[in-house]
């Protein structure tokens, strides 16, 4: 009797528990376009949009409250397209059934990566820090072992948590000088110890110089999207991730440009910053229009053959960046915050497999 009790009772809060983070993505979601309205002066849809929209969505079995999430998207790059997903969908009804929410945010460590994705080309792990414990490669040491070990590196660095460090969060680049972080001058202790745990220390990337040329000051990405189903992995899009002027990240949201790639890896037309008008140029003066990816082939290979090795997510955004020899080195991947602002220039999140993608999120 007890452990009948027991797995109802669990079940039960196991159904509260969801339906307060989907209340809570839900409202999160609903004040977040309200504020991009608001601030931005966007106009609704006109109605012939909006019918079009909510019939869409309708035959397909979902309940939609509104389209301001569409009124945003074709307010930043003019175009109209009845299956954007809005990011409540997104984050209430299809992300939770097709990525396994117990396997996140475990999986998701960037200092699991090395062992997941070992034989792939990551950034040079200088420190570790796994619960409070520090590695160098994987075998651990003392918190004067791994100083020592930042100390003698001799180059740029980064550190970062090595759990949800998404928009650049808490990313810090420093150099060692002395005894001391170039970061606040605070000492190679006192940065380490600002992190507490979970975190990881690498060395600076020393990137493609093609993709250097779009923004000297950051590591400039490509965001590749996948989706794994039972014929295998393919790529919804790929967007170019570029830097603002001196600044150390290439998010979109702390200044970054996002622009639109082409299936051969070329860019689109025009880069789009979350602030402000299209731009056909980056703040360097790199024209935006026919600029190439080098080996784009080698990204999507290396992207197909990473998402086999983490089935639990269907569709998972990969962070790519080039080294100097133009191949492609894995950053970090998402799959809990996946950016749907990336339909600004890709259209549609799903592309061709949209109705196959909500007629699972239905199962």
């Amino acid at each position: 009797m007890f452990h009948f009790l027991k797995k109802i009772s669990t079940k039960y809060l196991k159904r509260i528990k969801k339906r307060f983070l989907d209340f809570n993505h839900s409202m999160n979601s609903r004040m977040r376009i309200k504020a991009l309205i608001r601030d931005n002066n966007i106009s609704k849809l006109n109605s012939n949009e909006i019918e079009e929209t909510k019939i869409f969505f309708k035959s397909r079995g979902y309940k939609l409250s509104h389209t301001d999430w569409h009124a945003f998207y074709k307010s930043k790059n003019g175009e109209f397209h009845k299956d954007y997903i809005p990011l409540g969908m997104f984050k209430t009804k299809i992300s939770p059934k097709l990525n396994q929410s117990t396997q996140w945010p475990a999986l998701l460590d960037k200092n699991i990566l090395y062992r997941i994705f070992r034989d792939f080309e990551l950034p040079q792990r200088v420190v570790q820090n796994i619960n409070g414990f520090y590695f160098i490669n994987d075998k651990p040491v003392s918190l004067i072992e791994a100083i020592n070990e930042i100390s003698k590196y001799g180059k740029p660095l980064i550190i970062k948590p090595s759990i949800d460090s998404g928009g650049g969060k808490n990313v810090v680049a420093f150099e060692v000088i002395g005894n001391e972080a170039s970061y606040k001058n605070l000492s190679i202790k006192s940065l380490l110890k600002l992190y507490k745990k979970d975190f990881i220390v690498q060395g600076f990337l020393d990137q493609s110089e093609i993709m250097r040329a779009l923004n000297p000051s950051s590591i400039n990405t490509l965001r590749v999207i996948s989706y794994l189903n039972e014929k295998g992995v393919h790529i919804l899009s790929s967007t170019a991730r570029i830097g603002g002027l001196d600044s150390r990240t290439d998010n979109y949201s702390s200044g970054g440009l996002l622009c639109g790639v082409d299936s051969k890896g070329i860019f689109k037309t025009k880069g789009y910053p979350k602030k402000g008008l299209a731009v056909s140029e980056t703040s360097t003066g790199i024209k935006l229009k026919g600029y190439a990816v080098p080996n784009y082939d080698l990204i999507t290979e290396m992207v197909k053959a990473m998402h086999v090795r983490i089935p639990y997510f269907k569709i998972v955004s990969w962070d790519i960046a080039l080294n100097k020899k133009n191949k492609p080195v894995l950053i970090e991947y998402n799959t809990y915050n996946q950016g749907l602002e990336v339909q600004i220039v890709t259209g549609p999140f799903f592309g061709r497999f949209t109705d196959e993608i909500l007629a699972k999120a239905l199962e």
